[in-house]
């Protein structure tokens, strides 16, 4: 996805042509090669330098009130029960959280808590330790937004699914501090504003106004923004070929690392990530339809919305192509409440 340049060992054998057959030009070329190196340096600095309006994400939901009678539950426990109970439930979410892992309540509570979730005390002991992280390390554990919850559709796994949501307000240097910034993790995270971008940008919208892509569209769009991605998703009765795996690979930069990523796994990362939802596309009754492979359809997951949101998708892209936000998907997301209680829409100018 990068600037296609001189290999350093191109520019090396010039260097000798030229000082064989013109020895006499040495100083001329020098200055000349020192010019370049410079112009280089100052577009590499202002790479590095653009950014993006940065929007609010969803507004994403508190936790569930604790029973009065599971909270007397904790409370009589011994001293010792209690801090373990709360101290294992916090260590195990902000392992998980740091993971980028799925935080299942019930599944978090049986494997921190044991036979203690026999003793009807998982909320209180999730609200305890959920404060524990939001004191120490400025991390809120919320559940899905209203308005995807609200959706028809959506999957019911997430109804009982929390996230881990850093809410400090700094520089970046904190999220800097916990998160990946090497080439590998910026890639990455690019891939994924992309993608993201295309889903809400480019997908169908369905009765529940969720927006979906079909991968055979996002495959194509992404080739078109690099053109080592396949332009077509891999068929479940053919596996990759190496000759494919290769070319998605192909390019290198600094470091050696890929400047090309793997979009098959990265789709499966994300989706596991919860930053993607994945589902079947429905039959068509077709004759044509019906002699091709079902392929799968890719939406915007909740991580995506908590961590992201669809406001900094649609400044992304409208930064991206020079024109203003689409005024009918910024009415799309008044309608769901975002815009009055995540605030409004801050233009780049």
């Amino acid at each position: 996805m990068g600037s296609r340049r001189r290999s350093n060992r191109a520019m090396v054998a010039e260097d000798i042509e030229e000082d064989v057959s013109q020895p006499s030009s040495r100083r001329r070329r020098t200055m000349d090669n020192d010019s370049e190196a410079e112009e280089e340096d100052n577009y590499d600095d202002d790479c590095m330098e653009v950014q993006f309006t940065q929007q609010a994400p969803e507004l994403s939901q508190p936790l569930l009130p604790v029973k009065p009678a599971e909270r007397r539950n904790l409370d009589q426990l011994s001293r010792d029960a209690r801090n373990k109970a709360v101290t294992d439930l916090s260590r195990l979410l902000l392992f998980k959280s740091l993971a980028g892992e799925s935080i299942d309540r019930l599944k978090c509570a049986k494997e921190a808590l044991g036979d203690m979730t026999n003793e009807k005390i998982t909320s209180a002991v999730f609200e305890d330790a959920a404060k524990n992280l939001s004191d120490v390390f400025g991390f809120e554990l919320k559940r899905v937004p209203e308005y995807m919850e609200r959706r028809k559709n959506f999957p019911a796994k997430f109804k009982d699914r929390m996230f881990v949501v850093n809410e400090l307000e700094d520089t970046g240097a904190h999220s800097k501090a916990i998160h990946g910034i090497h080439d590998s993790s910026s890639i990455e995270k690019g891939l994924l504003m992309v993608i993201l971008a295309f889903c809400f940008c480019k997908g169908e919208v369905k009765n529940d106004s969720s927006r979906w892509i079909s991968d055979k569209d996002l495959y194509r769009l992404l080739n078109g923004v690099d053109e080592n991605i396949p332009a077509e998703p891999p068929t479940s009765n053919k596996k990759k070929s190496s000759s494919a795996s290769t070319s998605r690979m192909s390019l290198s930069g600094k470091g050696g690392v890929s400047q090309t990523p793997d979009v098959d796994s990265l789709l499966h990362k994300f989706v596991e990530m919860d930053y993607l939802l994945k589902d079947k596309e429905k039959e068509d009754n077709t004759a044509a339809s019906q002699s091709e492979e079902r392929g799968f359809i890719y939406s915007m997951g909740p991580r995506a919305a908590m961590e992201i949101g669809r406001k900094q998708l649609l400044s992304f892209c409208a930064e991206v192509m020079d024109e203003a936000p689409d005024p009918t998907m910024l009415a799309e997301i008044e309608e769901d409440g975002i815009a009055d209680d995540g605030g409004e829409y801050v233009s780049a100018d």
